[in-house]
């Protein structure tokens, strides 16, 4: 280097990897790219964040525009394996040519019934737990007496006829980087995996359904098999108990299948997958980040898992929003570091995004300070801005595509008639204004929903809201179901209704006197309660707390009457939610705030015998 030549300091990209195990993932952040690591949790100032866990709504909005983090709130429309059998249920109602490409499900126990009436004598099932992974809690059964009823559980009709290599079941992992919700922005990755199970496959019998290894395909499950082959030479990917996609894709061509025909087969269930979420991931992003015009601040790398069938139809089985990025061998190191590598290159992360931020902030806060109003664009400008946006990451986009191709955008229009009908059914779901979805932003018409969605729908909904016609009241909750089929929708659609021990369960078993009916108000709203306020949209879109309160009055038989004040006071009830730090709008008790948005009205109907004294327990007031 010359005396006196001052090279210019490289802008630093903070990424926080303080949320994930996986060394491949810090590796690639630090020696590929030239990010700085900071492996604080709590600390905000990143630029670009890596986490092993879910991210919640509440973790999203906190966000600055500029930020990225690897997970959508509401991915578990699809990772969880009930919530996935559901959405994929409902689609196939509405379209049954199209969504056929996952073994016939049922979840328990709410479907506890169709199960029972589909049982088929010498038929196989396969039950696993509804949010396990890696293997863990799967078994086969034959014989509907094996199956507890009240357990959460899926079950699936067991796929008899697998593809086979070298006499092995296998699957493939397939990653995919969703890249933004609204509009979706799919890219699938040439690099994949093969994972073989250890025991030769033979039909399930009631010999041979216990041996795991030869029914599963899972890493975990067979890796400890005696039997098991690791793969030691990168290079030499078709040989061992886990192979490249590429490897197993030469495989199937050489023994005469169409592998493009294949993988085109395996993208459109992919796009098919991801449509029955849209609706739910862009409400939440929107939701979190309204001000936000680059639908960028959310990525995914998904791992779909699919089999394919003797006639090599590809059948999905489970989508993974956190697969493993262990690296046990060194094929697993070269797949899954070229993976994550290419997903953090294709995303863009520039540090003047960060000062863009801030500039721009500034600006804002001069222009209030000047003019006392807080100046927003129209409409048309925000579009216009949109449309720049997206331009511009087409262009990075398509210029920093790696190993990826990109899915969706495309030009067939069917994915469009997708997202359309699984807004329709989140409309039907929700309850969201039917004036609102009469109106789609393109201006086409919503699809009439057949009789057997809506009767699905009408299942998994919360009871009914009956708002009474006068104005200044509030909605009161009427159930319209029988308390036996509320209590198995609470059981099998509602997270925080975990065990027998829910307040709908304590409530069917206790009298209906008022000292048990004021018990039972207090344990079930400090059980109940969300915990934190990123729970909160999870809890709203089945009971909101106040229907909650007066749905257990009710069912303990207990007489209403209206009471009216600008205080909110609730008889013996303790809130279970941690002190805000930042004041918002709703109801407070010096300690926790309830956000307006929980569904606490200023209205709450009470059993009789309470005094005024004794609504003045807590003394909720507004803030």
């Amino acid at each position: 280097m010359e005396a006196g030549v001052v090279t210019k300091k490289r802008p630093i990209i903070v990424c926080n990897v303080g949320d994930t195990q996986y060394e491949v993932v810090k590796h690639v952040a630090e020696k590929s790219l030239g990010w700085h690591l900071t492996d604080d949790f709590l600390d905000d100032d990143w630029d670009i964040e890596w986490t092993d866990n879910s991210v919640s709504p509440d973790k999203l909005s906190k966000m600055r525009q500029y930020q990225k983090i690897n997970h959508f709130p509401g991915m578990y429309g699809i990772c969880k394996k009930n919530y996935l059998a559901w959405n994929l249920n409902r689609m196939s109602k509405l379209f049954p040519n199209d969504y056929n490409f996952y073994p016939k499900t049922w979840v328990l126990p709410g479907d506890w019934i169709d199960l029972k009436n589909s049982w088929a004598k010498n038929k196989f099932f396969i039950l696993k737990p509804e949010a396990s992974s890696q293997g863990r809690g799967i078994f086969l059964v034959n014989k509907l007496e094996d199956i507890n009823p009240n357990e959460r559980f899926v079950a699936q009709e067991y796929l008899k006829d697998p593809l086979l290599i070298d006499g092995l079941k296998f699957d493939l992992r397939i990653y995919v980087l969703l890249a933004g919700c609204n509009p979706l922005r799919v890219y699938i990755h040439d690099q994949g995996l093969a994972r073989l199970a250890t025991e030769p496959f033979s039909p399930p019998n009631v010999h041979n359904m216990h041996d795991m290894c030869m029914h599963l395909t899972n890493y975990a499950v067979n890796k400890n098999n005696s039997k098991f082959v690791f793969n030691e030479d990168s290079e030499a990917d078709n040989i061992g108990h886990k192979r490249s996609l590429a490897s197993t894709l030469d495989y199937l061509q050489e023994e005469g299948y169409d592998t493009d025909a294949l993988m085109r087969s395996i993208e459109d269930i992919i796009m098919k997958t991801l449509c029955s979420v849209q609706p739910y991931l862009a409400h939440l992003y929107n939701s979190c980040q309204p001000e936000d015009n680059t639908n960028s601040m959310c990525f995914e790398l998904l791992g779909f898992d699919v089999i394919l069938d003797k006639t090599l139809k590809p059948w999905v089985l489970e989508v993974n929003h956190s697969p493993s990025f262990s690296t046990d061998s060194p094929l697993d190191w070269k797949i899954k570091k070229k993976a994550i590598k290419d997903s953090l290159e294709l995303l863009g992360v520039m540090a003047k995004n960060r000062k863009k931020y801030f500039l721009e902030k500034k600006a804002e806060a001069m222009k209030r300070a000047l003019t006392g109003k807080n100046i927003k664009e129209t409409k048309e400008q925000k579009a216009q801005m949109i449309n720049l946006a997206q331009a511009a990451r087409d262009n990075w986009e398509n210029s920093h595509l790696g190993g990826f191709r990109k899915l969706y955008p495309c030009e067939d229009e069917k994915y469009k008639v997708f997202i359309k009908g699984a807004n329709d059914i989140y409309t039907e779901l929700t309850g969201t204004n039917k004036a609102r979805a009469k109106k789609p932003q393109d201006g086409s018409q919503p699809i009439n929903l057949p009789k057997a969605v809506k009767q699905s729908i009408s299942k998994s909904v919360s009871p009914t809201v009956l708002i009474n016609k006068k104005p200044n009241k509030i909605p009161v909750v009427f159930p319209d179901i029988n308390l036996d089929r509320h209590l198995a929708h609470l059981q099998t659609e509602d997270p925080l209704y975990k065990n027998d021990n829910s307040p709908m369960t304590t409530l069917k078993k206790e009298t209906s006197t008022q000292n048990k009916c004021d018990n039972i108000l207090s344990r079930s709203a400090k059980a109940d309660t969300p915990a934190r306020p990123d729970v909160l949209e999870t809890y709203e879109n089945r009971l909101s707390l106040v229907q909650h309160i007066q749905e257990a009055i009710y069912r303990s038989n207990a007489k209403y009457k209206t009471f009216e004040a600008p205080v909110l006071q609730i008889h013996s009830i303790k809130l279970n939610m941690p002190p805000v730090k930042h004041h918002e709008p709703g109801f407070s008790n010096g300690k926790n705030i309830i956000p307006k948005n929980s569904g606490v009205p200023t209205k709450i109907r009470f059993p009789d015998g309470i005094s005024l004294q004794e609504r003045k327990t807590l003394n909720f007031k507004f803030v």
